[in-house]
């Protein structure tokens, strides 16, 4: 009797620290698969470089936000991009955000096509983050301002001025009518919603003309903006939505309407 009841206490010890051990390893593998996911989730978000992508989401959402409540809550937070399209060197002038990189290897006509895709980006970013003309943004009946947004501004290496001096606005938008955005859609039809340059018409906001050319040696800006109409108990003119354009930043003060508030932070 002694012998059996010393065999099952044993095996109820035995039995006892099994259970403890089990539970310890799953506490352990609990733990590792924590701290792989953290590990996986830091490499995601460094690899996918989210900080200027969340810059441009945030803004987005506050256009959404003050759109959807008729401009009565909600502020917009959007900050304007500094953007270098470098051919090697530092971008004089600016504390670049973001910088493109152009592979000077290639021949005039592919390094333009490279300049040309990079402003064309930005003016898409700036077009889908104030809502591609399907939202206003301005906001109250009895406002009657031009609000303007300068999403980037961009200034070219001496490396891109000494090999690309200068892109016509023709050839500029003549390359946004046969590049696609989308399967279906050219950059000038997504922006304009046309695809011929000589429909393209800023309705004097801009002060744009196709016979000009864009000077690398120069800083551009690219911007959009609404026109708020005073209307009183719901008669008045419609609010315009203003296209996206790049324009020369020093000429930005003659270029633009005085009636002006902009709505984007440096």
């Amino acid at each position: 009797m002694k012998i059996q009841r010393f065999i099952k206490n044993h095996k109820k010890q035995f039995f006892v620290k099994n259970r403890k051990g089990e539970l310890t390893t799953k506490q352990l593998v609990t733990i590792i698969i924590l701290i792989v996911s953290f590990i996986i989730i830091l490499f995601l978000i460094f690899r996918l470089n989210l900080g200027e992508t969340s810059n441009k989401e945030i803004c987005h959402n506050s256009v959404i936000l003050k759109g959807r409540t008729e401009g009565l809550i909600g502020s917009l937070d959007c900050r304007t991009n500094y953007l270098c399209i470098s051919g090697g060197k530092d971008c004089k002038g600016i504390s670049a955000t973001s910088t493109i990189k152009i592979d000077m290897s290639k021949s005039s006509e592919k390094i333009k096509n490279e300049i040309m895709k990079a402003l064309v980006d930005e003016m898409a970013d700036c077009w889908w983050m104030f809502g591609e003309g399907k939202i206003n943004y301005g906001g109250g009946f009895l406002n009657t301002k031009v609000y303007y947004a300068i999403c980037s501004r961009i200034v070219f290496d001496e490396k891109i001025q000494e090999k690309i001096p200068t892109i016509t606005y023709r050839e500029f938008y003549d390359y946004l009518a046969i590049t696609k955005k989308t399967n279906t859609q050219t950059y000038l039809q997504y922006l304009y919603a046309t695809n011929i340059a000589e429909n393209l018409n800023d309705g004097g906001y801009f002060k744009f003309n196709l016979a000009d050319s864009i000077d690398t040696s120069q800083g551009y800006s690219v911007i959009t903006g609404i026109d708020m109409n005073l209307k009183i108990l719901f008669i008045g003119n419609d609010d315009k939505v203003l296209n996206t354009f790049i324009i020369p930043t020093a000429e930005t003060g003659s270029r633009l309407v005085e009636n002006r508030e902009f709505v984007t932070k440096t």
